[in-house]
């Protein structure tokens, strides 16, 4: 996770103070336990945090959450999510989505 010259390697320490505690909490939990409870308000942020130090398992998990509360509004938020932050399956659904 931090094997690149990254600020967190340089300095021994991880700064999260750009995301709500309850993100930082989840994901941690999901670091230690590979699961964590995913609430619709923190979604994003999850998604966020789990691309910016490369934690796939939580990248999907965000994904998945995020694609199940897809609708004709949102759609195009999705994707633009996904394309942001590199997540695949989510860009997957969401052209799924939008061609039905």
């Amino acid at each position: 996770m931090f094997s690149h010259e990254c600020s967190e390697s340089k300095e021994n320490r991880v700064d999260f103070s750009t995301f709500p505690e309850a993100v930082v909490q989840g994901f941690l939990e999901f670091i230690y336990t590979d699961k964590t409870e995913i609430l619709p308000e923190y979604t994003v942020e999850l998604l966020r945090i789990a691309d910016m130090y490369q934690v796939d398992g939580l990248k999907t998990d965000a994904g998945i959450e995020i694609s199940k509360a897809l609708t004709v509004e949102n759609a195009i938020q999705a994707f633009c999510l996904a394309y942001r932050y590199s997540a695949e399956d989510l860009k997957s659904k969401v052209k799924d989505f939008m061609k039905r």
